[in-house]
C-alpha cells in the first residue's frame, strides 16, 4: 500500500502524460466529429470542464491499479483492467452529463475520445512495461524455505507463475544452519525469495548479505509485520520506538461505512431486482430445491448470522460429505449454478444481509464456523478478521482467487483492515467488476494444482538443496 520515492516519481510523470493524452484525444475527437467547425456552445462547455475530464480519467485509472508499476505485473490482467477502466469512464461521463446536465458533451465525442485514449494509453503503457521488464529483467533466484512440510505451495507458485520473472537456480530448505554456511554459493544470484517460516536468524543473515551485495529480497511477511506498515515512530527519551495500534476502525469510519453500505446496497437491490426475480423462477425450475440457500456464517466479533445466497449446487450438497470447499470440476454444482457462480449472481441476496447490518459491501469474506475453528488453530492471527464486518467482496477476492490458500487470503484481509479508507473501498468495488468479468478467479481448487503441489512436496523431501533442472 506504500510506494518508494522512485515509484512515486514515475507515477507522477505518467499521470501528467495521461492527462495530456486525455485532453489531446478529446480535442482530436471534436475535430473529427465537427470537421474543424466546433459549435461555440459545446466548445465553451468542454473548455470550462476540461480539468474535470482529466481528473476523472486519472482517478479511474488509479482505482483500476493502472499506476501499479511494480515491475512484475500480469500483462494480460493489466491491459484487461485498462480496457474495463475506459468502459467505466465512458459510463461515468454519460451518466454525469445526463443526470447533472452541467456540461454539453455528445456521446459520439465520449466514445471516439475514449477509443483514441485506449489506443494511445495501450501504446504508452506497452513501451513503459517493456522498459521496466528490460530494467528489472529475469533474475537468477534462489527460493529459501523452512524444512516444514507445508512449503510446497510457495515453491509451486514460484516455479509455475513466476517463470517469466525468475530463473530459479535452486531451492534451499533451511534448518537454521545451511543458508549461512552456503552464502558463498550466492555470488551469481540476483534475488532471494524467502518464506515467512524461515528461522528469524536466517532471515536476518540473508537480508544483511543481500544488502551488502545489492541483491533483491522478496519476503513473504509474517502477519504481525503487516501491522508495522505505516506505524508511527516515537521516542522514549533517546530511544526510537514504533507505536503499533490494534487494527480497528474509528467510530467516524464505521458511521461513514454503514451509511455508504445502505446507499449502495439499496441502489444495487433496485438495479438488480429483475435479475433476482428471474433467479427466483429459474433455479427451482432447473433443479430440485428452493431458490435461496441459507447458511450460518461467522460475523463481526464472531457472532453467527444467517447468510443468504442463490443456490448454485444441488439441494443438500454436503449431506454425505460434510463441509468441503468447491472444486474446479465439482459435480455438485448445477448447470445454472456454474453460470451464476462465475458471474457472482449467487452473491446478490447478501445485499439483504448488508441492509440488516450483518455484513458490509466490502470486507473479509464470511466463513462457516467449521472452517473458522480450523483456520484459527492453523493461523492464530485469524481472529483479527472479526474486528470488522464481513463483506460481499474484499481485497482478498480482487487480489486472489477462490483457491488462494487461507494464509494468503488472511494477509490481504489484515492489510485491508490496517489500511481501511473509503477510497480503498471504492477501489475494491471497481476492481470487483474485473473479477466478475474474469471467470478464472471464481474457479475452485484445480486437480492439476493439487498434483503439482504434491510433486513439489516430494521434491522438497529429497534433500537440503534442490537444483531445478532445465528442460
Amino acid at each position: 500500500m506504500t510506494s518508494t520515492p522512485r515509484l512515486t516519481g514515475l507515477k507522477g510523470m505518467v499521470s501528467v502524460l495521461d492527462f495530456a493524452v486525455i485532453l489531446a484525444c478529446y480535442f482530436f475527437a471534436f475535430q473529427v466529429r465537427f470537421y474543424k467547425q466546433i459549435p461555440d456552445v459545446e466548445l465553451n462547455s468542454f473548455l470550462h470542464y476540461i480539468p474535470w475530464f482529466g481528473v476523472l480519467g486519472l482517478v479511474t485509472y488509479h482505482f483500476f491499479n493502472l499506476y501499479a508499476f511494480t515491475g512484475r505485473v500480469s500483462i494480460t490482467k493489466y491491459f484487461y483492467n485498462l480496457f474495463i477502466a475506459h468502459v467505466v469512464i465512458a459510463i461515468e461521463l454519460i451518466l454525469l452529463s445526463y443526470w447533472l446536465q452541467v456540461f454539453i458533451l455528445p456521446r459520439s465525442i465520449v466514445i471516439l475520445a475514449l477509443v483514441l485514449q485506449l489506443i494511445c494509453i495501450i501504446g504508452s503503457r506497452s513501451i513503459l512495461l517493456y522498459m521496466q521488464f528490460k530494467m528489472v529483467g529475469k533474475k537468477k533466484a534462489v527460493v529459501i524455505v523452512s524444512n516444514t512440510k507445508d512449503e510446497s505451495t510457495l515453491v509451486e507458485k514460484v516455479l509455475s507463475k513466476g517463470e517469466k520473472w525468475f530463473d530459479v537456480k535452486g531451492i534451499i530448505q533451511s534448518d537454521g544452519t545451511e543458508v549461512k554456511n552456503e552464502a558463498k554459493l550466492f555470488t551469481d544470484i540476483d534475488l532471494f525469495i524467502l518464506s515467512h517460516q524461515v528461522d528469524a536468524k536466517q532471515k536476518v543473515e540473508i537480508m544483511r548479505y543481500a544488502g551488502r551485495e545489492s541483491k533483491e529480497v522478496l519476503l513473504i511477511p509474517e502477519f504481525y509485520e503487516l501491522f508495522l506498515a505505516g506505524a508511527e515512530s516515537q521516542q522514549i527519551d533517546d530511544m526510537l520506538v514504533y507505536s503499533v495500534q490494534s487494527p480497528l476502525m474509528s467510530r467516524v469510519d464505521r458511521i461513514v461505512k454503514r451509511t455508504v453500505d445502505l446507499i449502495v446496497s439499496i441502489a444495487l437491490l433496485i438495479l438488480t431486482s429483475p435479475i433476482m426475480l428471474l433467479m427466483l423462477v429459474l433455479i427451482p425450475l432447473t433443479s430440485n430445491g428452493k431458490a435461496f440457500f441459507v447458511q450460518e456464517r461467522v460475523g463481526r466479533e464472531e457472532k453467527p448470522f444467517m447468510l443468504f445466497k442463490f443456490r448454485s449446487m444441488v439441494d443438500n450438497a454436503e449431506k454425505n460429505t460434510g463441509p468441503v470447499l468447491a472444486q474446479e470440476q465439482d459435480n455438485r454444482i448445477t448447470k445454472l449454478g456454474k453460470f451464476i457462480r462465475a458471474t457472482r449472481i449467487d452473491e446478490l441476496p447478501q445485499l439483504i444481509n448488508v441492509i440488516k447490518g450483518e455484513m458490509s459491501i466490502v470486507g473479509p469474506r464470511p466463513e462457516r464456523e467449521f472452517f473458522v475453528n480450523s483456520f484459527k488453530q492453523e493461523l492464530p492471527d485469524y481472529a483479527y478478521r472479526f474486528k470488522v464486518k464481513p463483506g460481499i467482496t474484499g481485497l482478498a477476492q480482487v487480489m486472489g482467487n477462490y483457491s488462494t490458500i487461507p494464509s494468503d487470503k488472511l494477509r490481504y484481509d489484515l492489510m485491508y483492515i490496517k489500511n481501511y479508507s473509503l477510497l480503498l473501498d471504492l477501489k475494491i468495488l471497481l476492481q470487483t467488476i474485473v473479477v466478475v468479468l474474469q471467470r478464472e478467479q471464481s474457479k475452485g481448487v484445480a486437480s492439476h494444482e493439487i498434483k503439482a503441489s504434491g510433486k513439489v512436496a516430494r521434491l522438497l523431501n529429497t534433500n537440503t538443496q534442490v537444483v531445478i533442472p532445465k528442460e
